[in-house]
């Protein structure tokens, strides 16, 4: 059963701590309080008074016997009587999408019941899991009270972001928020993070916003990103092209690469691309290819094949899951049959590790889902050059969600959001000169065709040459860490 456990490293753990301003006899609650991070540093920081839950009984077995000084329990802080008021509360929330809540039914844990709890009446429906412990720590708080809690930076772009603040602000104040990467916890957890104090009944006021990062466990003080530069452009995405993600299989491990080893069984394998790292340059020709477990009728289908079949429906139907072809095959015989999608366009990894890059899908093979197909309404060529330029690659860089190592993720709603020049102001010269460059880009894979693409558009804009190239090395340099060492934090 998945608990939403993320651990948090001892370097980020000590930060959180250090942010409280409080007296070191205060009495500290650590709900979630997992492998004992914030216990082990809340102990070194002279804090004494500690109190903590955790649902997870091996864990709080293992932490218990670390800490017998402090008062641990056994139990799901959620479900808790527990009325005491506490001066501070520090924690580290568990990750759970709202639609997994009911996952955790069989600890009676559900949206259901959580929402009869008066508490939670300012909580949008579609609240995360952590929004209800950070409601509960708020109402466990003394006036005044101090609670620091590090949770995803994404917050205020969910559906329930806007409506979870406004329910914030009516009992604390932010009074600090710190926007940290790098390494922030155990095992290389991909999330974008935030850590927030909030004061308890205090009347709004003006945050403190600072950017950290963590590095070969140190934590050190990040330059703040430069404020957002407006390009003017005034053509929304939806008028030049449409996007949807690639092809979902559900269920990887069955429909990726099977080892068949009749020939007559390979007939059910369709080549696809699954990863970025498999195409080099700006088109698909030459890109290493995956097989697709792909079955379109059954006519003369092979017994190997059959017998894969019959291999995977047992297993599935022994493990329940993945719960979605688990269900399908409740219903449906032909439960392993796969629907293809038009791969054709413009593709483009939701995940960017270094450079941004649309690539032309020349050889119009199947995408895997994590890739988006971007369908051009437009000049197919002439719509890879602009979306192969600064102008697009900064919004995405400032659009995008920043995790650690770098990483940057983009969701169907950012690509949607971008804004393009009217190329019907363009000279049909440029509009040529801009599909000549996007040829050559996918011919050649030279990325001095971006920058002449950048120049011809930058002269369809209030921002030159010259200011939207600083703007996005600038902005890319922040994401990717290459900047001076900056000042340490204690």
């Amino acid at each position: 059963m998945d608990l939403g456990q993320v651990f948090t490293d001892r370097t980020v753990a000590e930060y959180m701590v250090s942010m409280f301003h409080l007296d070191k006899d205060a009495l500290i609650l650590d709900p979630c309080f997992g492998a004992g991070v914030f216990l082990r540093a809340g102990m070194e920081q002279g804090f004494a008074n500690v109190e903590g839950y955790e649902i997870d009984k091996g864990l709080y077995e293992k932490v218990k016997m670390q800490f017998p000084q402090f008062s641990l329990y056994n139990a799901d802080f959620l479900k808790a009587s527990n009325k005491r008021k506490y001066d501070g509360i520090i924690m580290n929330p568990p990750y759970i999408r709202q639609e997994k809540i009911d996952d955790l039914a069989r600890l009676g844990i559900t949206k259901e019941k959580l929402r009869k709890d008066k508490i939670y009446e300012p909580l949008p429906s579609t609240a995360n899991m952590y929004m209800y412990f950070i409601f509960k720590a708020l109402d466990l708080l003394k006036e005044e009270g101090e609670l620091i809690v590090i949770f995803p930076g994404s917050w205020m772009d969910a559906k329930s972001g806007e409506s979870f603040q406004k329910a914030l602000n009516s009992n604390a104040a932010i009074i600090r928020q710190v926007h940290i990467s790098g390494e922030v916890f155990e095992k290389s957890a991909l999330v974008d993070v935030v850590i927030l104090k909030l004061k308890k009944g205090s009347a709004e006021c003006k945050k403190e916003v600072s950017y950290m990062e963590i590095r070969n466990g140190r934590i050190y003080e990040a330059a703040k990103m430069a404020d957002y530069e407006e390009l003017k452009f005034d053509v929304p995405f939806v008028q030049y092209a449409a996007v949807r993600r690639g092809l979902t299989t559900g269920y990887n491990v069955m429909y990726i690469n099977p080892e068949f080893k009749k020939e007559e069984s390979k007939r059910h394998l369709v080549p696809i691309i699954s990863s970025p790292k498999s195409i080099v340059g700006y088109g698909t020709k030459t890109a290493d290819m995956d097989s697709l477990f792909y079955v379109q009728d059954d006519t003369g289908i092979s017994n190997e094949v059959k017998k894969y079949i019959r291999e995977w429906e047992k297993e599935i139907r022994n493990k329940r899951a993945p719960k979605t072809i688990y269900q399908k095959i409740q219903k449906d015989k032909n439960w392993y049959k796969i629907h293809l999608i038009d791969s054709k366009g413009i593709i483009f990894s939701y995940f960017v590790r270094n450079d941004m890059k649309f690539v032309m899908n020349n050889s119009e093979c199947l995408v895997r889902d994590n890739f988006y197909i971007i369908k051009p309404k437009i000049d197919a060529y002439l719509m890879l050059a602009l979306l192969n330029n600064y102008f697009i690659y900064y919004q995405l860089e400032k659009r995008g969600k920043k995790y650690g190592a770098g990483l940057l993720k983009l969701q169907r709603y950012d690509m949607e959001a971008l804004m393009f020049p009217d190329i019907h102001l363009f000279s049909d010269e440029d509009k040529g000169r801009l599909a000549d460059a996007a040829k050559a880009l996918v011919d050649t894979g030279d990325k001095s065709n971006i920058r002449k693409i950048t120049e011809i558009i930058a002269q369809h804009s209030e921002v030159g040459l010259a200011r939207i190239t600083d703007l996005y090395e600038g902005i890319r340099k922040f994401r990717l860490g290459e900047k001076g060492n900056g000042s340490e934090c204690s």
